[in-house]
């Protein structure tokens, strides 16, 4: 890993923050033990965040293929996490939407990922904390400002 401060080669930043964010990703998951694939949890998140969805637009949020996501969503649909409805707006589309089975597996899912988290965050000290903290607010507003 490189020592060169950010502020040295502001270039490289976007790569390397990047970069980081999703290594540290792949990471927390690993040490969460949620049980399913990344691409499970994140689509039930993307649902239950956006309300009903088109496959084409899960496919597009999660940066998947369409038979992946075609895949993924029948495999949470027989596990009953997810269910498809005929869109009112276009009689050949579905929409996908959580069902309470969902709500409460994703509750489950964000429990394990926040103790598998949190056991990385604790040693930290509180000042590193806070730095997080910001960084997680201002990544939430990128997230809203450019999702969709």
């Amino acid at each position: 890993m490189s020592t060169t401060s950010p502020t040295s080669l502001p270039g490289e930043l976007p790569q390397h923050f990047a970069l980081v964010c999703s290594q540290f990703s792949r990471l927390a998951a690993r040490r969460s033990e949620v049980g399913v694939g990344t691409v499970s949890w994140r689509v039930v998140a993307t649902i239950d965040r956006h309300g009903p969805l088109r496959l084409s637009e899960i496919a597009d949020r999660e940066r998947v293929s369409r038979p992946t996501a075609t895949t993924v969503i029948k495999r949470l649909e027989e596990e009953g996490l997810v269910r498809r409805e005929p869109d009112p707006a276009d009689s050949r589309s579905w929409l996908v939407s959580t069902t309470e089975q969902g709500i409460q597996q994703l509750a489950a899912w964000r429990s394990q990922l926040a103790d598998g988290v949190g056991a990385l965050l604790e040693p930290l000290p509180d000042a590193d904390l806070a730095t997080l903290e910001r960084a997680a607010e201002i990544l939430a507003g990128l997230v809203d400002a450019h999702d969709g």
